[in-house]
């Protein structure tokens, strides 16, 4: 009984060690790791905290419009049988959204490695440029 009792508190401390640390790290700002992992100054910091803003100010309408074109060419594409030019105009909409946020999430992320030490920016591209680009495995 006192076995059992005695695993409990340890799996209920593990658990709270976990939940905090986790809570701790889901708080942090987007820049934090950036932070650690590339040693920034705090005005480095506060400067790429500001174009994080930027491009949360610019990310979040074209995540909007993104949302509202597949809602389209959804509803299209389910009310069809066949590929009709109002669901082709919607793919190249989609498309177009598409392409107009990865220039976006580019402009940012090459001003963010502007910021870093000049020999520590292709590592931050390396590690960022997914998001954005397919490599099909060139690196």
């Amino acid at each position: 009984m006192q076995r059992g009792f005695l695993v409990f508190l340890i799996v209920a401390a593990l658990g709270f060690g976990a939940a905090a640390i986790s809570r701790n790290y889901l708080q942090s700002p987007p820049s934090a790791w950036l932070c650690s992992k590339f040693g920034l100054s705090p005005k480095q910091v506060e400067h790429i905290e500001g174009l994080q803003s930027d491009y949360g100010s610019r990310c979040g309408p074209l995540c909007g419009k993104m949302c509202e074109a597949n809602s389209a060419l959804e509803q299209l594409s389910l009310n069809s049988s066949s590929v009709t030019p109002a669901i082709r105009a919607a793919v190249a909409e989609t498309d177009r959204i598409r392409t107009e946020t990865r220039i976006a999430m580019l402009d940012h992320f090459y001003a963010v490695a502007a910021e870093l030490p000049p020999e520590r920016r292709r590592e931050y591209l390396l590690k960022v440029l997914s998001l954005v680009i397919d490599s099909c495995g060139s690196r």
